[in-house]
């Protein structure tokens, strides 16, 4: 709907209210008859590690693929905005990585946005971009407008591209999904809480790992590029895992409280 609308002359975009009742009322009648939102779980932190283990960092393939991982995320990249990165967008830094994500979903502006991606010891961020910008060079596909990202073939060259009339050099959002479920499945996780592991888990797993950590809406919303004022972050991809404890229920004893005589 919202794409329709946009695409109209400003004087000539019609009210929305009719169509989006129409859609609140579709809605209901498709939850009432059992419809659900398909979500993708949660790579949370150590699950991300265990994917990782996965990856054979000796290869180029499993160079970019941690990277891959790592970055996506500490970023919380959609894999539009992942595929999307140039080489000139990602600086390797000492501590951290800079990293500037040109176009995003709700950046309707194109304005882009720049973060700083401090390093941590069980990711290793850093080193994983250092080994993996070194492929790119060693490859001759490391200039500054060329994506950070691409297709490989199985020994870790550079896969042809030339009937790639769409994305061109650019890794295809597909690709990265299919890395991402392959490397889950190795590591024996396909599926976490009833939901399966997607690209998109990449986004979910960090934002749940912060709403854990206390993190505060606001900057959920800016590392993961949503609206200001969005409370998306903290309802659509708050993916904790409920425990058998935290059932209200299970706080009131076996058999229920004794009356008094």
């Amino acid at each position: 709907m919202s794409r329709i609308w946009n695409w109209q002359p400003a004087d000539m975009r019609p009210d929305p209210t009719r169509v989006r009742g129409k859609i609140r009322l579709w809605r209901q009648e498709w939850a009432a008859a059992g419809g659900e939102v398909d979500r993708a779980a949660a790579l949370t932190l150590p699950y991300l590690l265990r994917c990782l283990e996965q990856c054979d960092e000796s290869t180029n393939i499993g160079k970019r693929d941690a990277f891959m991982l790592t970055l996506a995320y500490c970023n919380l990249h959609r894999r539009a905005e992942l595929t999307d990165l140039l080489v000139k967008q990602v600086r390797i830094l000492p501590m951290g990585l800079l990293v500037t994500t040109a176009t995003s979903k709700t950046d309707r502006q194109a304005k882009g946005t720049t973060e700083f991606i401090a390093d941590r010891d069980d990711i290793r961020l850093v080193d994983r971009a250092k080994a993996w910008f070194a492929v790119l060079k060693e490859l001759d596909a490391d200039a500054p407008a060329q994506p950070v990202f691409r297709a490989l073939t199985v020994t870790g060259r550079l896969a042809n591209r030339k009937l790639a009339t769409r994305r061109g050099e650019r890794m295809k959002g597909g690709a990265v999904n299919e890395r991402v479920q392959l490397l889950a499945g190795r590591a024996g996780i396909p599926y976490v809480g009833g939901k399966k592991v997607r690209a998109h888990s990449l986004r979910a797993g960090p934002n749940t790992d912060m709403i854990a950590a206390g993190v505060p809406l606001r900057e959920q919303n800016r590392r993961g590029r949503w609206a200001e004022g969005s409370t998306t972050a903290d309802t659509v991809y708050d993916r904790t895992l409920i425990k058998p404890e935290d059932d209200p229920l299970s706080k009131v004893p076996l058999g229920g409280h004794t009356e008094p005589a």
